[in-house]
């Protein structure tokens, strides 16, 4: 009898830890060789120009290698907008690559730089491919404006997506901009929750926002 109580309880453990790992948070795709020669690519391109960052023009005269490192740009870029391109991979995995090829596009990193293009990429691997960061990052674009036009209402969808997501910085955008009325109705309610949510996730700027507005950085559960 004892040993048929042990069998079912490690019987019960085991399904217990495969439920686990079949039913938790949902890992990331592993990257693939070619990413990892991307990275690589970057990370040389960041060797070959140490020294000279904040610089707004860099000659060849200051001593490192400007061809060999736009090279290495250049390849890092042609490798990501490949694997964004290709839908036949991973969800994550194709949007993570539209991200980092938006990000080279914004900064102008191996090409020219290119806003309407950066937001393309953005667009797709935040609407697309649920990716959080790059909500995050063209939302905040959308509504500075920076080096483009000022888009609220897409600020706002943008940080909403990333919100739901579970993106703290993205809710507190969202959150900010409905306290404000930005972008769409004004809901101070849902926006100091939001906002509160997100303080309570650590995120500083949402704790920030919420003692300029004079409200409790705690949430009220109960």
């Amino acid at each position: 009898m004892l040993i048929r109580l042990l069998t079912v309880l490690c019987c019960s453990f085991a399904l217990a830890a495969t439920a686990s790992a079949q039913f938790g948070k949902p890992q990331p795709t592993p990257k693939n060789a070619d990413e990892y020669f991307a990275e690589r690519a970057m990370r040389d391109a960041a060797r070959l120009t140490t020294g000279v960052e904040g610089r707004e023009v860099i000659k060849d005269s200051d001593g490192i290698d400007l061809a060999r490192a736009e090279q290495r740009m250049e390849q890092a870029l042609e490798i990501f907008e490949r694997l964004c391109a290709d839908r036949t991979l991973p969800q994550d995995q194709w949007a993570r690559n539209c991200f980092d090829a938006g990000e080279m596009h914004r900064r102008g990193s191996g090409t020219v730089q290119d806003y309407p293009k950066a937001k393309a990429l953005y667009d797709a691997a935040c609407f697309e491919g649920r990716h959080p960061g790059a909500c995050m990052q063209q939302a905040y674009i959308s509504q500075k404006g920076n080096a483009g036009e000022i888009d609220l209402e897409h600020a706002r969808a943008l940080y909403d997506q990333g919100c739901g997501l579970g993106d703290p910085g993205s809710c507190a955008g969202l959150g900010n901009m409905m306290y404000m009325g930005l972008g769409g109705p004004r809901d101070r309610s849902t926006a100091v929750e939001l906002l509160q949510e997100s303080c309570a996730d650590e995120y500083a700027w949402a704790c920030t926002r919420l003692v300029e507005y004079g409200l409790p950085q705690r949430l009220d559960r109960f």
